[in-house]
């Protein structure tokens, strides 16, 4: 919308705004996709933490809680065990 008013009044650099915000949406895309991804761990962490990278690049200031999100949802999807399968419980035992 700021590129908008500033094509309008013929303001320098108008355009550079619309490539930003481009940029950080592209970048969003990816963070989101590597949260998706967290079954495949290397993968996943590697997208969101080129997204949260991205998205600060993009729009600096205003891409700083994005930025920590996309970090800490990256770093814990590494940190994750992997889960192990677990029985099901066999007829005629008491579950509880």
């Amino acid at each position: 919308m700021i590129g908008g008013v500033g094509q309008a009044f013929n303001a320098t650099g108008a355009s550079s705004l619309y490539t930003n915000a481009a940029g950080a949406f592209i970048f969003s895309i990816v963070g989101i996709a590597g949260g998706v991804l967290e079954k495949r761990k290397i993968l996943g962490a590697a997208l969101m933490i080129i997204g949260a990278l991205g998205v600060v690049i993009s729009i600096s200031l205003f891409g700083v809680l994005t930025f920590i999100l996309f970090l800490v949802g990256g770093i814990i999807i590494l940190m994750q065990k992997k889960e192990q399968a677990v029985a099901p419980p066999v007829a005629g035992q008491n579950a509880g």
